[in-house]
């Protein structure tokens, strides 16, 4: 099963709005179509976001990333990949996708990961690409 990454973008993208490009692919990750690879960094920054800037109730958040976690393998990255100036969260993402040896990291960050369109033989793309891959 191929592995991917989803970026907390990603995720949240898709669960904030629901008829989107990336619940499509949040979907498809909770229906394990793909085997998901995921880090303790993507859970607490995804569950951060959706409480602070999404107003979503802290419980609900955490079951949320509770939930992903049963789906995913989850990993620990120490920080060791610095590519990316000042975007420790980035950075933190590739070295998951890295340590999960994720064929695909899925993203809507134009600005510093799908620029760079692969990383150590890791597909960077937008979610409707994966969609198109998936079939």
């Amino acid at each position: 099963m191929t592995r991917v990454c989803l970026d907390t973008n990603v995720w949240i993208s898709g669960l904030i709005k629901p008829s989107g490009t990336s619940s499509k692919v949040v979907e498809l990750a909770m229906k394990k179509r793909f085997h998901v690879v995921c880090s303790t960094s993507i859970l607490m920054e995804m569950e951060k976001n959706l409480i602070f800037k999404f107003g979503v109730n802290a419980r609900f958040a955490k079951k949320i990333c509770f939930r992903i976690s049963q789906v995913a393998d989850v990993y620990e990255p120490v920080g060791s990949i610095k590519l990316i100036p000042n975007q420790h969260a980035d950075n933190l993402i590739l070295e998951t996708a890295l340590m999960g040896k994720a064929k695909y990291l899925v993203t809507g960050d134009w600005q510093h990961l799908l620029s760079m369109r692969s990383f150590h033989n890791i597909k960077i793309i937008p979610p409707a690409r994966f969609l198109e891959i998936l079939g």
